[in-house]
């Protein structure tokens, strides 16, 4: 049963994210390396590529079973470099995530007490991971029928926001996480709308950003890593507070007043 709690100024709580995260800032070191990673995937695999073109260019073709050959191993690498890093990613947001229940309560951030905190919970956050595959599938599947897949994926992620902290810090498993998060939005929408609007925001702000260096592949390996980690540890600790303030969990009773902590 959800515990409706006292009326939230959703905004004024995703202004205070803000703040504490520049006064916490490195929340954003986990989810920056893995960014980090995914630049330097992107610029390595575009330079293959080129320089496949050009070697054939150059040897006046390729036979046609050595392009596949070729096609067929980047193809291996960048599905296998995909899957990586989307794990790697999620166990970095879930490091943030630990980590931000000790800054809520006006603690330092705890990165390492985090990282234990998501590595003992390796085993739900996999079985997650999966579940979010196929659903994602299914959503690309439904894509081609008037752009259903887009919809189903914008409703499904919004009531899905809270999954990973009810994981982390609800110690729920894969399964009941999407259930309570599902409720928990349900129960609270107006709310929860405010937080999912902020997120898409804030990402869509933060890839624009990212997206204007992409020619330039070292500024756009430094921007990707200071931009793409702040956004992630800005979306985990909306999550995060929302997620507590909505199920009236165990950091609302001594979890500080929405202001920005000391440093």
């Amino acid at each position: 049963m959800v515990v409706r709690p006292p009326q939230i100024d959703a905004v004024s709580e995703l202004q205070n994210a803000f703040r504490v995260l520049l006064s916490n800032w490195v929340l954003a070191i986990p989810t920056a390396l893995v960014s980090l990673l995914a630049a330097i995937f992107v610029v390595f695999m575009v330079a293959g590529i080129m320089a496949s073109v050009f070697g054939a260019g150059m040897m006046g073709g390729m036979h046609p079973g050595a392009a596949g050959a070729l096609l067929g191993a980047g193809g291996v690498t960048l599905a296998v470099g995909l899957i990586v890093l989307i794990l790697l990613s999620l166990l970095a947001n879930a490091t943030v995530i630990g980590a931000a229940e000790h800054v809520w309560r006006g603690q330092p951030p705890d990165l390492a007490g985090g990282f234990s905190k998501a590595m003992a919970k390796l085993g739900p956050l996999f079985l997650l991971f999966i579940i979010a595959c196929i659903i994602g599938l299914i959503c690309l599947i439904l894509t081609p029928l008037l752009g259903l897949g887009v919809i189903v994926a914008i409703v499904l992620g919004f009531f899905f926001m809270y999954a990973l902290p009810a994981i982390v810090v609800g110690n729920r498993g894969a399964t009941d996480s999407l259930g309570e998060s599902w409720r928990l939005v349900r129960a609270n929408v107006g709310p929860s709308l405010v937080a999912f609007l902020g997120i898409i925001v804030v990402s869509i702000i933060g890839q624009i950003i990212i997206t204007l260096f992409h020619a330039i592949p070292f500024l756009h390996v430094i921007v990707s890593f200071i931009v793409g980690g702040f956004t992630s540890a800005f979306v985990a600790l909306v999550v995060v507070r929302f997620y507590d303030l909505l199920s009236g969990g165990t950091l609302t009773a001594t979890m500080a007043p929405p202001t920005m902590p000391t440093s």
